[in-house]
């Protein structure tokens, strides 16, 4: 059995040091294979965009604080510390509890349970924006249906997260998610939306220019759209893959307008060419609950496994799915026998959501083509941090497409049990994701999956696998982006023509996104590590 716990940073190999990466161990390993399992073919050549920094590596130390390289057109590593509760670098709260539901007398306590959540939902929310946590007794509640959480402030609370404590029993042989979080909702436009008149924004930049900046001010939330165009998809090798019907959207916050140029929180995980599409920014409604925790329990899925449709189904046995939710946590959460984390999970309309001290052992899949996922991350700004996988065949740590970032997988490891896994991004241009410090008995894969599963393509984008420990990796780079593999450590598949530095020796600081936390001002959430 895995431990919970965060594991020490300390490494027992060693490290490059600062002068030679500030020296330029910056190389990009050039070639034409793909990566194992990649289906792409030729590419085009890559437009608006440079082959590696300009102005020094691409990430060093100086006098404690991380130095970061650009390209010609000012792309940079992003800062991913900003994704998790609260925007990064918060502790967790400490919610009183409201309700105490008694120890489970035998039968399905779905009922149960439920009402004690529906108690405290109802009641009014404090000045922290909370109504109170369900305390669970120890013992195993069995649930033969489904749990929701649909208010914001509500906390569900185990007595502890080891066998003897408080454990959720699906008791019914039926593929479901055990409990569900927040329903989807939409963005509405508030006011009209103005054009960015910048000819190209960078990856990493929080400032552009707009048509006009009537009605925004500093405060103000807003959305950076930037649709997709067919004219893109054809500069990124992907016509007859992608299709132009989605745009990324960046939910970001104005801190400063000065005359037609805004500043926003938190930089951009994607470039904005103008050449390829028309970007806007505009105010926004989107209804989601917060301040919403699961903690301090584990879970059982065994009785999904007799479901008759299971060697189908099993990637939708889940134990949770959060929905349209922000600033929300899972903490010291076990799960296992269970086949998925959903195919939503950490779906693409929550936001600032941290998953910590968690492990997934034991996942019940089959050898179906179609994996599926130990940790799927969608969203933006999401962060899973110390977790761990026990399974035979998955995608370890992945995201789906299309979200806007940052999210950041930090200290987590996959174990291996049978098969060997994989982890990266999954499908269509899931930009700006961090694989930090993450160890696996398989393959990380930054690459063009081409017409994989219906046409996956390119999927990641402007992300970074940073102190990675794998058998292998691959670190592949897309047409008008870049994505970075730094400081890891196993075989580098050929085709691997990205951004590369130090490959094969670590490199210091052990944590990217502690370090750029601590470079914001704000201490890396430690509570609960050994």
């Amino acid at each position: 059995m895995v431990e919970v716990g965060r594991r020490s940073r300390k490494r027992r190999y060693g490290y490059a040091s600062a002068v030679a990466v500030l020296a330029g161990v910056t190389a990009a390993v050039l070639g034409h294979g793909l990566a194992q399992g990649s289906t792409a073919g030729a590419r085009p050549a890559r437009p608006m965009t440079a082959s590696g920094p300009v102005s020094g590596a691409w990430l060093g130390m100086a006098h404690g604080r991380l130095t970061y390289g650009h390209d010609a057109q000012g792309n940079r590593i992003p800062d991913y510390s900003y994704a998790g509760y609260a925007g990064g670098g918060v502790a967790l709260p400490k919610v009183p509890t409201r309700v105490t539901v008694p120890a489970p007398a035998g039968g399905d306590a779905t009922a149960t349970v439920q009402a004690a959540l529906d108690k405290v939902s109802a009641l009014p929310l404090d000045k922290a924006g909370f109504r109170g946590a369900v305390q669970l007794s120890p013992g195993t509640y069995h649930l033969a249906g489904q749990l929701h959480i649909t208010a914001s402030g509500v906390v569900l609370r185990g007595s502890g997260a080891s066998p003897s404590a408080t454990t959720l029993v699906a008791d019914r042989p039926t593929v479901r998610t055990l409990l569900t979080v927040g329903t989807k909702t939409s963005y509405t436009t508030v006011g009209t939306p103005q054009r960015v008149t910048d000819a190209y924004v960078p990856t990493g930049a929080t400032s552009l220019h707009l048509a006009g900046t009537a009605g925004l001010s500093a405060g103000d939330e807003v959305v950076v759209e930037r649709p997709t165009t067919q004219a893109w998809i054809d500069a990124i090798g992907m016509h007859g893959i992608f299709t132009p019907n989605w745009s990324l959207r960046f939910e970001r916050r104005i801190t400063a307008v000065h005359g037609n140029q805004i500043t926003l929180d938190v930089p951009l995980t994607n470039a904005l060419e103008k050449q390829y599409t028309q970007s806007t920014v505009y105010r926004y409604t989107f209804p989601r609950i917060d301040h919403v925790g699961v903690e301090n329990l584990t879970e059982d899925g065994q009785a999904m496994a007799s479901a008759p449709d299971y060697a189908r189904s099993f990637y939708n046995a889940a134990p949770w799915e959060f929905q349209a939710v922000q600033d929300s946590w899972i903490s010291h959460v076990v799960w296992r026998h269970f086949g998925g984390s959903g195919q939503l999970a950490l779906g693409p309309q929550s936001r600032r959501i941290s998953v910590l001290h968690t492990q997934a052992l034991d996942m019940l899949t089959t050898d179906s083509s179609a994996r599926s996922e130990a940790y799927l991350l969608q969203g933006q700004q999401n962060l899973v941090q110390d977790c761990a996988v026990t399974a035979a065949k998955v995608h370890a740590f992945t995201t789906y497409g299309r979200q806007a970032g940052p999210n950041v997988f930090s200290d987590c490891r996959a174990t291996l049990v049978k098969d060997t896994y994989d982890a990266g991004g999954h499908q269509r241009w899931g930009s700006g994701t961090l694989y930090d410090d993450v160890r696996l008995d398989g393959s990380l894969l930054l690459v063009n999956n081409g017409t994989r599963g219906g046409g996956h393509g390119w999927s990641d984008a402007n992300s970074t696998a940073y102190n990675c420990t794998t058998r292998s990796y691959a670190v592949q780079e897309p047409p008008t982006a870049h994505n970075w593999g730094i400081g890891c450590t196993g075989t580098l598949q050929s085709g691997s023509d990205g951004q590369l530095q130090s490959p094969g020796t670590p490199i210091r600081p052990t944590s990217l996104y502690d370090q750029q936390l601590k470079d914001r001002g704000r201490a890396p959430v430690t509570a609960g590590r050994p």
